[in-house]
Order: structure tokens, then C-alpha cells, then sequence
């Protein structure tokens, strides 16, 4: 060891570095810090006298602006009532009003608004843009404008509103000033000024050109600015607030930067230079020393300190030295030992054809990546693994090493680096088998899968998919439309094709026909959605297709055996009718299941004619045998047979078929039936307008038992495939409610039956909230299935109303159902969903439902409220003809519109009773 290496001698070398540099550090701190305080009373000095040229300044601006604002108010104070009588009148204010906007630049329009918010008559400044929400007609809804209004109305003095932006990206705010009325309040003269003329204005001019102004808000954003580029920092800045408008409105003032002049800039100039120059010197002196002293030491402290396995190899693989990292990871530290002798057997050829690619001449650099044995548990750095046989192996990590050789170096040895990258193995390899399990998945799929570009050209299908059409994998990828496996002539197909690059296919899927590579044609159905990349970007298409040909043809044949079994009943010339009997203590009468067309023709859609019939039948004496009866309502003989049958459900029902036997009767009654016949004509037209409003209005309360029965249905396979019994709670709710809604379809005909006669309803004190949730729950069912969510917006409290609640809520349940039939074909991105709001108005509540369709033409909205008028292939267009019926026997009106963003809104208003009204609390 010489006497460098001596740690003793080493550290008296540093002390004595120590020493040295402490006091040429203490010259230069010196020095700066006499500089510093030098530059930084001369800062304050100019700073101090720029603040108070500021403050004043500003201070005058506010007070101009307060002046400007309170001569415009009290001028508009005196001028308000003329202006909004004139208005009244009908007499122009065009002159007046045009004055007072060229004496006030900032001012941009005036507005005349009634009592209701609702603007009459607006004049605009020259050069202005309209403001769609101070348009005529408009009413004053923007938060801004609608609490300054309020507060005008309420204390009946002017008020400012807060500023807002118009559509133009101009900041404005209002000055309301109100107007007396007969009842108090009139309504307002609504002055709009824009912030953005208040500081281009002329009493901001003094100051503008010496400060950069803007006008803030309560939270600190910028409204407008004098600027168009915001400073980063200002050394000195004021803000005094405004008001009028107020709202937390400030006025702020950045202080340009003041620019010394130039004889001082040049002594400035001066002084830093040479002070610069002294310092460079000192700071030059010591770094000089210091990088001497210091260069060795810290290309030591680089070689022990490092994170990274470093050493040092000679040519043939023999360890010279190693890092601290180098003995944690690997756990040796002995010399001359061979790199080889920590790799595993089979990386071996790769450590040793890198040492012999960087033996060769000219080659200076060499890399490889080998499995390396890590250092045992509990193994003491240098400790040779030789020493300890009986430790467990710590396993193998993966390191990446460069290795380079100097060629200058009197002794060839080679410098290498080492890093772990056993994390990055290990990730490729599960990367790997990941990627062949999915692989696995997908060609065990029976689905068949198949993705294309946004131009259609096919980049993958599944051995499904090659199964289903009978081409080969290679000859569908990268395949163009027309494709090879669709039949000749199929327009359809290329539609189909065109809807999905357009992103207009449906949810559940549609049809297709696809040929097989032999010729044979098959129908599948097609589910379509978009392939995203992993940076969230559309690339394409992911359709998957099932084979529906004998679903589909087992589906035809059931339609067809049941459109027969429909047509042979519909064409017979008896009246057949299915009736289920109540249950015993149930308030709720027999229920009708089925009709065919003769007996709608001849007794309507209800089962009371099937109950007179019976009870004709039990007079006759008879139990089972067929009976001929009379009956007076019609005037006609039947021959009656009755069969008590199971439903489709099991139940037990009645079977009653009626074969009209008039002919036989009409020698001896011809002269009976003469006087009786144009009284029966007149009511088989009634019963004829019953039946069509019957059929369509017992379609909901129908369509919900058929939705309740099918539920239960569902249950008990479940519970029998399962093998469990299921409990008898679980099918009560469900039953009840069957039951509820035949004796609500019950109470909804004798209700449209009042209605044809234009008879009052029956009314009585109905929560609004009962009646919105009872149409909500019903129509629901049909939203749920299409994924179409109902939201419902109304208030905690609203008052009560005096109607009949069944048939408000059908109208509900009607107007719900058209919305969700409306939105059945939006397309995926559109906002699919219904609102359905309740809005107190005064004396009334008013109810919207509102849907994104696709909207109302102009002819069809002439023609909406008329008798059998329909835009849907299944409706019978009597449905919007009876709600209009319900809400104006309830003293209300109802129409349609088309809102704001597309789409449809129906809205009816009900009159709020006096005495209810009148028990509803604050």
C-alpha cells in the first residue's frame, strides 16, 4: 500500500481540500451578498414609487367607472316607465332608446321585459349581434339574468346580474330596472352592458397604455382583458373591485415593467460586468483545484455507488474486479474466476461466442443476455460459493450485459455492464402463453368470429367462421366487397354492409343470407361492434354470426300454425269468447282472455255480454247440452254451448260459443224487429267506437298481465330446472299484480265508455307522485327490454290534484310508450332516454315527456290528434286521440313540440283545484 492509498493520508488531503475551498467560498459569498443588497435596495426604492402611481391611478378608474354606472342607472330609473309604457302601447321607442345607447358605449341593447320574464321588445346598438336569449318572445332563463330579475321584481329596485357570456364569446351583465304595474311589478327595462366596450372605453384610456387591465371575477378569471397575451408574472399588480355590477366583479392592473434609462442602464451594465468578471475568476481558481483534487475520488465513489453491476474481465472471461452491485446480485467476489462459471449451462454458447465476437480486431463493443445464478440467502458478500454446499440455490435472473474493450489500454480487459431484465422475461413469457390460450379460445369458439377495417377488407376470421361458409382462412383475409360467400344478386347483404361502416346497425343484430362455398344458402344472424385499438382508437369491425336457419324455420311454422288457428276462429260465423272466473273474496270481476272477430262485431271487447250470456244460459236449464237463448240488448237468437277448458296457464276458464239462430226467429219477430232496428244500429255504431278504443287501450294493461304471466312462467322453469320448489311469496307479488291490472283494464273501459258519451270522470285528491310512478313501473317494462332508461324530473313537493288517477295515468302510460317507440331506432350514440317532468305553473301543473327520436314531420303533426290516424304499422291511431279526450274533460290542454337538439316533446297541463291546493303546506 503506498502512502496515497493510506486512509489516514487521505484524509488529511481532505481537510486540507476542505480548508482551501472554504475561503475562496467565503471571498465569493461575500461578494455577492454586498452585491445583492446593493441591487436590492435600489429595487425597492423604484418599486415603492411605482406602487403608489398605481394605486392612485386605479383608484381613479374605479371612481369614473362607479360615476359612469350610477349616472346610466338613475338616467334609466326615470326613463324605464315611459319606455315600457310606450311598448304597451304600441308606440315606437326605437329614437329614445338608439340616444341612449350612443351616449353610453359600453350599453349594447335594451330590453323590454314583461311581469312573466318574457321579453317584448329588444333594441341593439349598431353593429351588435342578436342574443338569442334576449330575442323577442324569448323568456329570461340563464341563471345570471333570471336571479337579477327576481331580485328586481322582489325588492322593485335595479339590480345588476352577474356577468355571463353571450354566444358571440362576449362577457356581458345587465342592469334590470324595474317598471310598476296595476299589481306591483310591471316588469323590467333590461340594459345589456358588454365588459369588453367598458375597457376599450375612453375612461380606461389614461391608464391603458402604462398597465395591462383586466376585469376578474369573484374566483379570479379572466373576463377581458386590455391584453390579448396574459403575463406570466408582474412584479407589481393592484385589484379594486366594481361596484355597480358587483358579483365579486375586480378590476386588476398589472404594472408594466419600467425601463431604466440609458445612462443608468450603462452604469448598471457596467457594474454587473466587472462584478461578473471577478466573480467568473474566483469561481474559475477554485473549480480548477477542486475538479484536480476531486477527479480520482469521484470515479471511485462512480464504481462503488452504482446501482448497476460493473466489473472488469479480461479477454478470456477471467474476473478482475467487481462493484458492490456486481457481489450483491452475484455473490462472488474472488478473482480470476471465470464469468461463465454464474451462467446456466444452456446460455453458456451465447456468453462465449460475445467474448469471441469482441476479441476480433476492429471490433470494440459486444452484448448478451444470459441466465445468471443469484446470490444465495444468507451468503456474506465475497463469500465463493464453493464455501457453502449446503445452501439452497436463490434461483436465476435474467441480466442484459454490454461489454466494451478499450483498445488503447496497455492491458486488454474488457468493461462491462450489467442489467436485470428477469421482469421483462418474465413479462414476454406470459405475454406469450396469454396469447395462445386466447388463440385457444377463439378456435374453439362455435360462434364464428370475423374483423374487417373501416373499408370492409376481412383481417381475421375464426376456424368457426371458415366452418360455417366453407372457405379457407387464406382465402378470406384481406378479401374485399363483394365477398365470396354471399348469394348472387344480394343487395341486401352489400345494405347491410354499408349500414355497419356507418355505424347504424342495431343492437340485437339482423338477418343475413350467407352461401356456403358448395352453393347451399343459409340464414345467420349477425351481431356487429366496434374493434378499438389499444390506444382507444376505432380500427374497424368485430361481427359475430350464429346459424339461426332452423330457429328461424321453427319459429315460421309456430307463426303460421297460430295465424291459421287466428283465421279459422276470426272466420267463423259464431262468437266464441274465453272468460276467467275470479278468484272467491277478490273485489274484481271475471276477466276476458279471448275474442274472436264475430263476437268483438257483436258484444264489444268486455265480458259482460258473455255473462248475460250464461246467466241466459243457467235460466234455461241447462248445465252442458246446448241451450237456445234470446237476447234483448241485441235482439237476436244464439244457440249457446259452454265448456269449462285449462289455459295456457292452467287455470280453469269458461269457453262459450254463440251461434247466431236469428233467422229461424225472424217470420214471427219481423215486425218487432222493424221498430227495434234503427235503435240496435245506433248502438252497434257505439259499440263499434268502444271497440276501437277498447282495443287499443287494453293493449297496456293486457301487455302487462301477458309481461307478468310470461315472468312467472320463466320463474317456475327456473326453480324447475334448478330442482328447487319455489316459494309461493315469489309468485303472489306477481299474481297480485296480474290481478290489479285486469281490474284496472276493467275500470279503464267503463271510463272510455263515459268519455264517448263526453260525460264528466269520476275525480277524486290524487298525489302526483303515485300517479307518475304507477305509469313509470308499466311503462318501464317495455323500456327495460329496449334499453331505453325513463328519467323522471319533478319536485319534492307539488300539490295534490282533484282527477281521475287511472286515467291520467294512461295518458301518461300512452304518451311513455310513443317515446320509447320513437327512440327504438336511435342509433347507439345518440342520448337514449325519455324524461318525463312535472312543472308547477301558477294555477296549473304542467307534464312533458320528452324523447331524442327522430321527430314530428309538418304533416304528421297536422294530423296527430285525428280518429285512426297512425304512423305505426301495428297501432290503430286512437291512441292520441283518446289521451286529448282525457285531458280536456280535466279542464286541460294538450300538444306537441319539437325542443331544442331534435327529437319530440308531448306536454298536457291539468288545473290545480282551489281546495287542494289550498291544504298543501309551504
Amino acid at each position: 500500500m503506498n502512502a496515497r492509498s493510506d486512509p489516514s493520508t487521505r484524509r488529511a488531503e481532505m481537510r486540507a481540500i476542505r480548508w482551501l475551498s472554504l475561503s475562496h467560498a467565503f471571498g465569493i459569498g461575500l461578494f455577492v451578498v454586498l452585491m445583492a443588497v446593493f441591487f436590492w435596495y435600489l429595487q425597492q426604492l423604484e418599486g415603492d414609487q411605482q406602487r403608489q402611481t398605481l394605486y392612485r391611478d386605479i383608484a381613479g378608474a374605479q371612481t369614473a367607472l362607479r360615476r359612469e354606472f350610477r349616472d346610466d342607472q338613475d338616467e334609466l330609473i326615470l326613463a324605464a316607465p315611459e319606455w315600457a309604457a310606450r311598448v304597451q302601447r304600441g308606440q315606437p321607442i326605437g329614437k329614445q332608446v338608439t340616444d341612449f345607447l350612443a351616449q353610453q358605449p359600453a350599453a349594447v341593447y335594451v330590453a323590454i321585459a314583461d311581469a312573466e320574464g318574457r321579453v317584448v321588445h329588444v333594441v341593439r346598438a349598431r353593429d351588435v349581434a342578436p342574443l338569442a336569449s334576449r330575442a323577442e318572445g324569448a323568456r329570461i332563463a340563464d341563471p345570471a339574468g333570471r336571479a337579477a330579475f327576481d331580485e328586481a321584481r322582489a325588492t322593485l329596485r335595479p339590480t345588476y346580474t352577474a356577468p355571463f357570456t353571450a354566444a358571440s364569446s362576449d362577457v356581458l351583465f345587465e342592469l334590470d330596472a324595474p317598471v310598476a304595474g296595476p299589481s306591483g311589478f310591471g316588469g323590467a327595462v333590461i340594459v345589456g352592458y358588454s365588459l369588453n366596450q367598458v375597457m376599450s372605453g375612453s375612461l380606461l384610456q389614461t391608464i391603458r397604455d402604462r398597465y395591462q387591465l383586466a376585469i376578474v371575477d369573484r374566483d379570479g378569471n379572466t373576463l377581458v382583458s386590455s391584453s390579448l397575451f396574459e403575463i406570466d408574472f408582474a412584479h407589481l399588480t393592484r385589484e379594486v373591485a366594481l361596484d355597480p355590477p358587483g358579483h365579486g366583479v375586480r378590476l386588476r392592473a398589472f404594472a408594466y415593467e419600467q425601463q431604466p434609462y440609458l445612462v443608468d442602464r450603462t452604469l448598471m451594465a457596467a457594474v454587473v460586468g466587472l462584478s461578473l468578471a471577478i466573480l467568473a475568476s474566483l469561481v474559475a481558481l477554485w473549480g480548477h483545484a477542486r475538479r484536480r483534487l476531486f477527479a480520482e475520488y469521484e470515479r471511485d465513489r462512480l464504481f462503488t455507488l452504482s446501482p448497476d453491476p460493473l466489473c472488469v474481465f479480461e479477454t478470456d472471461g477471467a474476473l478482475v474486479r467487481g462493484n458492490p452491485a456486481f457481489r450483491q446480485v452475484l455473490g462472488a467476489g474472488e478473482r480470476r474466476r471465470r464469468i461463465d462459471r454464474w451462467v446456466h449451462p444452456d446460455d453458456r454458447d451465447q456468453v462465449a461466442i460475445a467474448l469471441e465476437q469482441i476479441r476480433r480486431p476492429g471490433v470494440s463493443s459486444a452484448s448478451f443476455e444470459a441466465r445468471f445464478r443469484a446470490q444465495e440467502p444468507g451468503l456474506a458478500p465475497g463469500e465463493p460459493l464453493v464455501d457453502a454446499p449446503k445452501r439452497a440455490p436463490a434461483g436465476w435472473r435474467w441480466l442484459h450485459w454490454s461489454l466494451r474493450r478499450d483498445p488503447d489500454a496497455q492491458r486488454p480487459l474488457l468493461y462491462a455492464v450489467a442489467r436485470d431484465v428477469t421482469e421483462r422475461r418474465n413479462a414476454e413469457l406470459a405475454l406469450a402463453a396469454e396469447t395462445a390460450y386466447r388463440r385457444a379460445m377463439e378456435n374453439s369458439m362455435l360462434t364464428g368470429m370475423r374483423a374487417f377495417d373501416m373499408e370492409g377488407r376481412i383481417g381475421y376470421v375464426n376456424p368457426a367462421f371458415c366452418n360455417m361458409v366453407g372457405f379457407t382462412e387464406e382465402e378470406l383475409v384481406g378479401s374485399m366487397p363483394p365477398y365470396a360467400y354471399w348469394p348472387d344478386g344480394s343487395e341486401a347483404n352489400r345494405e347491410n354492409l354499408e349500414r355497419v361502416l356507418a355505424g347504424r346497425t342495431p343492437a340485437s343484430g339482423f338477418e343475413v343470407k350467407v352461401r356456403r362455398k358448395d352453393g347451399s344458402v343459409f340464414d345467420a344472424r349477425m351481431y356487429v361492434s366496434p374493434l378499438i385499438d389499444a390506444e382507444g382508437r376505432q380500427t374497424g369491425w368485430m361481427t359475430s354470426m350464429t346459424d339461426v336457419t332452423e330457429p328461424k324455420r321453427i319459429r315460421e311454422q309456430l307463426a303460421a300454425a297460430h295465424e291459421r288457428f287466428t283465421t279459422v276462429l276470426d272466420e267463423l260465423d259464431a262468437s266464441v269468447s274465453v272468460v276467467a272466473r275470479a278468484a272467491e273474496g277478490s273485489r274484481h270481476g271475471p276477466e276476458l282472455l279471448f275474442a274472436n272477430r264475430m263476437y268483438r262485431r257483436l258484444f264489444g271487447a268486455d265480458s259482460r255480454r258473455h255473462e248475460a250470456l250464461l246467466e241466459s244460459y243457467a235460466r234455461a236449464g241447462e248445465t252442458s247440452a246446448p241451450a237456445e237463448v234470446f237476447d234483448p240488448t241485441l235482439g237476436l237468437w244464439f244457440d249457446l254451448r259452454v265448456r269449462q277448458i285449462r289455459w295456457v296457464d292452467g287455470s280453469p276458464v269458461e269457453l262459450l260459443v254463440a251461434t247466431d239462430t236469428t233467422r229461424r226467429h225472424e217470420i214471427e219477430e219481423q215486425q218487432r224487429e222493424q221498430d227495434r232496428k234503427l235503435q240496435r244500429t245506433s248502438r252497434l255504431v257505439t259499440m263499434g267506437e268502444m271497440a276501437s278504443s277498447l282495443a287499443h287501450e287494453l293493449n297496456q294493461p293486457l301487455t302487462a298481465i301477458a309481461n307478468y304471466c310470461m315472468g312467472m312462467s320463466a320463474r317456475v322453469r327456473t326453480a324447475a330446472a334448478a330442482g328447487q320448489p319455489i316459494a309461493p311469496e315469489d309468485l303472489l307479488d306477481p299474481l297480485s299484480k296480474t290481478s290489479a291490472q285486469a281490474a284496472r283494464a276493467g275500470e279503464v273501459i267503463r271510463r272510455i265508455r263515459n268519455f264517448v258519451k263526453r260525460s264528466e270522470p269520476e275525480r277524486r285528491r290524487c298525489e302526483v307522485a303515485t300517479i307518475v310512478a304507477d305509469a313509470v313501473g308499466l311503462a318501464d317494462i317495455d323500456a327495460r327490454r329496449l334499453g331505453i332508461p325513463i328519467v323522471t324530473e319533478m319536485p319534492e313537493r307539488l300539490p295534490p290534484l282533484f282527477v281521475d288517477p287511472i286515467l291520467i295515468e294512461q295518458v301518461l302510460l300512452n304518451l311513455l310508450k310513443n317515446g320509447l317507440d320513437a327512440m327504438r331506432d336511435a342509433p347507439a350514440g345518440a342520448s337514449r332516454h325519455v324524461v318525463l317532468a312535472v312543472e308547477q305553473h301558477e294555477d296549473q301543473l304542467e307534464f312533458s315527456v320528452t324523447d331524442r327520436g327522430a321527430g314530428l314531420p309538418a304533416e304528421t303533426r297536422e294530423r296527430l290528434f285525428e280518429p285512426f290516424f297512425t304512423t305505426k304499422s301495428e297501432g290503430m291511431g286512437m291512441g292520441l286521440n283518446i289521451c286529448r279526450s282525457i285531458v280536456e274533460s280535466h279542464k286541460g290542454r294538450l300538444w306537441a313540440q319539437t325542443p331544442e337538439g331534435g327529437g319530440c316533446s308531448f306536454r298536457f297541463t291539468l288545473p290545480i283545484d282551489a281546495r287542494v291546493a289550498a291544504a298543501v303546506p309551504a
